[in-house]
């Protein structure tokens, strides 16, 4: 890893700040996967609920807030409830992942007319997916919960381990 020296007198340029903020990223990250692992830290709970819409039925699931590490270090925080919709053509299992996600936001004006964004959101995505973690080729996403259907209902599959710290 190369870090950035500073002293008087310097220029810096837009590529010495990012270059500076890389390295303290990945110095967190590194952290984060060799001190602490992968997994829940708190948090993230996931319930399953069955509401009618326009006397359809719809079920979702809910997770709750909390604090997970990424098999990458990257801290995945949910700061209030995510709620999201069961696919209707899903089989009668399925598992709830969640994933860090990072938006470029805040756009600013740009040379010869363009936009920038001047910041970056850091985030998260919950996923359902028929996947099994096993079989995974995303390593990046956290399983938090198994879902099965039960006599025409979808429970969490109370059985299922997640991965927690």
């Amino acid at each position: 890893m190369k870090r950035l020296r500073f002293f008087d007198g310097q220029l810096l340029t837009a590529q010495d700040f990012q270059a500076e903020q890389e390295y303290q990223l990945e110095k967190r990250r590194l952290h984060n996967r060799l001190l602490h692992g992968v997994g829940v830290v708190n948090g993230l709970g996931v319930s399953v609920d069955d509401v009618s819409v326009d006397d359809r039925p719809l079920t979702s699931v809910l997770v709750s807030p909390g604090l997970a590490l990424d098999s990458h270090g990257n801290e995945i925080l949910v700061e209030s409830p995510v709620r999201t919709d069961l696919p209707i053509n899903i089989d009668d299992s399925c598992f709830v992942t969640i994933e860090y996600t990072e938006t470029a936001t805040d756009p600013v004006p740009g040379a010869n007319g363009g936009v920038n964004f001047s910041r970056v959101t850091e985030g998260s995505r919950v996923n359902i997916v028929g996947e099994d973690p096993s079989e995974s080729t995303n390593p990046a996403q956290l399983y938090l919960a198994r879902l099965i259907r039960e006599s025409g209902h979808w429970v969490v599959d109370e059985t299922y381990c997640r991965q927690t710290l």
